[in-house]
C-alpha cells in the first residue's frame, strides 16, 4: 500500500509554490527535494528579510526551519492526527548569510503511540553543518487533512 503523504511531499518536489495553503512554507522558501517515510529533505534560500541586525540569518529563523522539517517529517508517518512540538533542543553551529542556499533534513529516531522523537540537521552548500536539533512531538486531536 502506498503512503499517499510522502507522494503528496514527493509531488512538490522542486516546486515553487505550495500545493495547499501553507504561508510560512512560502515565506520560507521552503522546496522539498526528497521524501520518504519517517524522512524529509529540504531546501531553503537565505532572504534579507531572515538576517539579524549581525548580517547573519536570525537564529529563530533556522530554529523554525528545523521545527518545519522535523513537523514534515512526522507527516510522512501517515497517522490520522498531526503532531505538535513539545520540545526543542537547537544548537547553533555556524553562520549563514543572505543568498546561500540551505538544506534541511528530518529524521525520525523513535516512532511511538503518542510521542515522537525526531532530530534535524541544517547545512549549507559547501556541506558545513549550521545548526542541529532534536524534538520530541506529541499527537494531536487535530486531523490532518491529506
Amino acid at each position: 500500500m502506498s503512503n499517499t503523504r510522502v507522494q503528496f511531499l514527493k509531488q512538490q518536489i522542486s516546486k515553487d509554490k505550495w500545493q495547499y495553503d501553507y504561508p510560512l512554507m512560502e515565506w520560507l522558501k521552503a522546496k522539498v527535494t526528497e521524501a520518504e517515510e519517517g524522512r524529509v529533505k529540504m531546501a531553503f534560500k537565505v532572504e534579507p528579510y531572515m538576517l539579524n541586525p549581525l548580517g547573519i540569518m536570525h537564529g529563530g529563523i533556522m530554529a523554525t526551519i528545523l521545527d518545519e522539517v522535523m513537523g514534515a517529517a512526522s507527516f510522512t508517518l501517515g497517522r490520522p492526527n498531526g503532531f505538535a512540538t513539545i520540545n526543542m533542543n537547537v544548537d547553533f553551529l555556524k553562520p549563514a548569510k543572505a543568498g546561500d542556499i540551505l538544506w534541511a533534513e528530518a529524521t525520525i529516531v523513535r516512532a511511538g503511540k503518542t510521542v515522537l522523537h525526531i532530530k534535524a540537521e541544517l547545512y549549507n552548500e559547501q556541506n558545513h553543518l549550521l545548526a542541529k536539533a532534536t524534538s520530541n512531538m506529541i499527537g494531536t486531536s487535530v486531523q490532518v487533512p491529506i
